[in-house]
């Protein structure tokens, strides 16, 4: 499921490498992730607005959980004293612009995504073009202006932002999105002159604290894995980690939508399919994911040993025309290495349901 209808409707033509399977390896045995999850990232498009303070651990973050497409729109240049805290920068790109400094440093952290650049802010001239191209906006400026065009643009388009500001050990999360009723200048009516970055000091680790929640509720709304804090306002005081937040009112929840992969069947066989193949010595490739003490107190004849990790990022070697079957103590690891497999053309490789323990 996505709450994303464009993310839903294409994610399902997404393909892997073998270098991407091993990438993700952690997020592919992740049930709130997963091989379809991991699609949905593939394929969305999030344009980050900032590459400061808070665009630069977002964009590390989105990098790292594999959206397929980046955007950064800065138009300011890398300065000394924004090294402390915006830590895609370095001291060789003092004097090079924002966006082009944090690309970079995002091909180089994970060559398999698109990374686009925009030399300049958003403003009233390339707003409407940038928000319609992609699917979700981050806001990662201090800009009061830009926060209200991003709100004015992408209640136009129906799209959902998340936005977070600072103010010295002070920061606030929230995602607006105009079909939930949930907008940015109902929270804010009054263009107030809320105090920048550079008028009110920042720390780093604060920054970094409300970009990576922000990072979580792009995440939400691609994957579907959980409900995003549409409507909600969380307030994150880090000298004494108090969190506090409150519900704008009148807010619908956000529909999830379904993808069309999630409602096919697990390729999976029973214990008496199992049993059955070995009666007739069919020929099966029997690999056991579980750890060393699980297999030593309930062996399984006839498979060899191997963990998830491993196949995920070496993948099962030339023996591909024989049917695999990997067991796991639950069925859940083998369950998503299947899929993730399944993904890269295996079509021989199933999982046993339920998995085996005692």
């Amino acid at each position: 499921m996505s709450y994303i209808a464009r993310i839903a409707e294409t994610c399902n033509s997404i393909a892997f490498s073998q270098e991407e399977l091993s990438y993700y390896a952690r997020h592919f045995l992740l049930p709130s992730i997963g091989t379809i999850g991991q699609q949905k990232l593939k394929c969305a498009r999030v344009l980050v607005v900032g590459a400061g303070g808070i665009g630069c651990p977002v964009l590390q973050a989105l990098a790292g959980a594999g959206v397929g497409r980046l955007t950064i729109a800065d138009g300011d240049a890398v300065a000394l004293s924004n090294l402390s805290r915006q830590w895609l920068h370095r001291h060789s790109d003092v004097g090079l612009n924002k966006a082009e400094s944090a690309k970079q440093q995002l091909v180089k952290l994970n060559p398999s995504i698109e990374v686009d650049v925009v030399a300049s802010m958003l403003d009233d001239s390339n707003a409407q073009e940038l928000i319609a191209d992609h699917d979700l906006v981050v806001d990662a400026t201090d800009d009061m202006d830009v926060r209200y065009l991003i709100d004015t643009v992408s209640a136009e388009f129906n799209h959902p932002w998340v936005h977070a500001a600072l103010y010295r050990d002070n920061s606030q999360l929230c995602v607006f999105w105009e079909k939930c009723g949930a907008r940015f200048c109902d929270l804010f009516p009054e263009r107030s002159e809320a105090p920048s970055c550079a008028g009110a000091g920042i720390l780093g680790a604060v920054a970094s604290v409300a970009a990576n929640l922000q990072a979580l509720e792009v995440v939400k709304l691609i994957v579907g894995s959980s409900v995003p804090k549409v409507g909600t306002v969380v307030l994150i005081h880090a000298a004494n980690y108090q969190i506090q937040s409150f519900q704008l009112p009148g807010i619908a929840p956000p529909e999830f939508i379904q993808t069309e992969s999630e409602q096919l069947p697990l390729h999976s066989w029973s214990m008496d399919q199992l049993c059955q193949a070995q009666s007739i010595d069919a020929p099966l490739r029997l690999i056991d994911l579980r750890s060393d003490a699980q297999q030593a107190a309930l062996p399984l004849d006839g498979a060899e040993s191997m963990s998830a990790e491993r196949i995920l990022e070496l993948g099962l070697g030339e023996e591909l025309s024989t049917t695999v079957l990997l067991v796991c103590d639950a069925g859940i690891v083998s369950s998503l290495l299947a899929d993730a497999l399944r993904s890269r053309g295996h079509s021989n490789v199933f999982h046993l349901e339920a998995g085996y323990s005692i």
